[in-house]
């Protein structure tokens, strides 16, 4: 994917056609796929500007909502969603990531009963559609925030049963040995993260086929947060286990100082186990 060139060319085009909001609208779209948020609403604006009197569109809305939340523009972010949502309400449409995207707003406002709600309203409406991946994923975000909230019985047999359904991902059974380990169940914590990191690993279970996460991913805690977007108490779940997990060879930390960090240890260990690629 050239992001650049695209944009290149969408400038191009606009050039030649200044005033349809069309060509902002989706170069806006591009520069949010480019990590260019700044940029993006501010070719978004210039679409909502140029649009036809009465005129609005989800797609705009929606992907506006992204740019913001990517410049941590909470409320922005949670007004253009609302907004996207009550006009595909009216036009008799459900637009379940838009509802995913509401529910992150929601989680980073600490809005934890109104996210899950929007998680699970998400996962309803993927499965009617029989979208399996996202199904999977909308449903995995409610069953986190239940441990946010500190239902962690809940939280688990939610975290399985999707675990069962995504056979290739590693995210939601990092999370059921965190919260296994945090509730005292330690063998079985690190036999969940054991079976998950062997035998998904880099999340490629044959190959040439799909990758997705890897067990060295959940000890960045900034990822978990910003990226992954895991609630706060399961980042802390996950780095308590994580440090309290024994490492591979507890004298010899494969070359590291005596005072590296415990992430670092825990990092090289993983590497060295083969959990993560060197």
């Amino acid at each position: 994917e050239n992001f650049d060139e695209a944009i290149r060319l969408y400038g191009i085009i606009i050039d030649l056609d200044p005033d349809s909001f069309v060509w902002y609208e989706r170069r806006g779209q591009v520069l949010v796929d480019a990590n260019r948020f700044k940029e993006a609403l501010e070719s978004f604006n210039k679409a909502v500007e140029l649009t036809p009197p009465n005129y609005k569109s989800v797609g705009l809305l929606a992907n506006r909502g992204l740019a913001h939340e990517g410049l941590y523009q909470w409320q922005e972010a949670l007004d253009d969603y609302n907004e996207a949502i009550d006009l595909g309400k009216s036009i008799g449409n459900k637009y379940p990531y838009v509802l995913n995207s509401r529910g992150n707003v929601f989680s980073s406002l600490g809005r934890w009963e109104e996210a899950r709600a929007d998680y699970l309203a998400s996962a309803a409406i993927f499965q009617e559609s029989r979208m399996l991946s996202a199904t999977i994923f909308a449903a995995g975000n409610a069953a986190l925030v239940s441990a946010q909230l500190g239902d962690d019985d809940t939280a688990v047999r939610e975290l399985k049963a999707q675990a069962r359904r995504g056979s290739a991902s590693i995210d939601f059974r990092a999370a059921i040995a965190a919260l296994e380990w945090k509730n005292g169940h330690e063998e079985q914590a690190i036999k969940t993260w054991n079976s998950a990191c062997k035998n998904i690993r880099s999340g490629q279970l044959k190959p040439g086929g799909p990758t997705y996460d890897s067990c060295g991913d959940f000890t960045d805690t900034t990822w978990l947060l910003k990226i992954r977007r895991w609630p706060p108490r399961m980042v802390e779940l996950m780095q308590n286990f994580l440090e309290g997990m024994p490492l591979i060879d507890d004298e010899e930390v494969y070359g590291l100082p005596a005072d590296a960090s415990p992430r670092a240890k825990l990092t090289q260990s993983l590497k060295k186990s083969g959990y993560v690629a060197t």
